[in-house]
């Protein structure tokens, strides 16, 4: 019996590699293009959990880049403030054309300090109000190798300060986020940047959402040339 391929998508390749020093997909469309986008996922997310958004970036004409975090999928080390600091360091030598970063992502997103930049219902600092039992299905500490759990993601959003980059940057919230990313989204528009709330959607379901891959491509295509 033959094998199934691993995606097969109009015109788009999707080929396994390294980035800066973790597993990661890579998203080609079917024309030859130079500009990358990376994107990455949140606290107890993957790559794989991404690849819906890679698709969309692939078929409005761009590269994509979908690495595992630190203490995530197939990464070598866990999450710390030292391995997320680590990882952030080696993104820095890439030539990306655009960000996208979900939740923990936005916050290292945040912290390479590149433009355009899309950011996810990202955190304004490591406070997460709620019953126990909420936040494990919400933040999915579980899927996360760390000492304990959250240690690894307050370790590592202390370590990521956050640049709050002039515009173009674009934030996208849930109605029913999580407060420090409602207060994020108050210090985007303090800054200019263009933010808007999904309307019924959580922390997580904001990836899944239709209005948010809308949202993201066109604002991105007004920043960067589709070949």
């Amino acid at each position: 019996m033959n094998p199934l391929p691993l995606v097969q998508g109009k015109g788009i390749t999707v080929m396994e590699g390294v980035l800066a020093g973790a597993p990661a997909y890579f998203l080609y469309p079917a024309e030859k293009v130079e500009r990358c986008v990376l994107v990455l996922h949140g606290y107890g997310g993957s790559k794989e959990e991404m690849l819906a958004l890679g698709l969309s970036l692939s078929r409005a004409g761009w590269a994509a880049c979908l690495p595992d975090l630190p203490g995530h999928g197939a990464h070598p080390l866990p999450l710390t403030g030292d391995s997320a600091r680590a990882f952030a360091a080696e993104l820095k030598k890439y030539s990306f054309a655009a960000v996208v970063g979900h939740s923990l992502g936005g916050r290292i997103a945040l912290h390479l300090g590149l433009k355009p930049l899309c950011l996810l219902s990202v955190p304004r600092e490591a406070c997460f109000a709620g019953r126990k039992s909420e936040l494990l299905a919400l933040l999915r500490a579980r899927r996360v190798r760390e000492t304990r759990p959250y240690a690894g993601l307050e370790e590592a959003l202390a370590a990521l300060e956050p640049l709050w980059p002039d515009p173009p940057v674009l934030l996208l919230h849930g109605s029913r986020d999580l407060p420090t990313c409602l207060a994020a989204a108050q210090e985007g528009c303090a800054r200019g940047w263009e933010v808007a709330a999904i309307r019924g959607a959580g922390h997580l379901d904001i990836l899944w959402a239709s209005e948010s891959t809308a949202i993201l491509i066109s604002w991105l295509k007004r920043w960067l040339k589709c070949p």
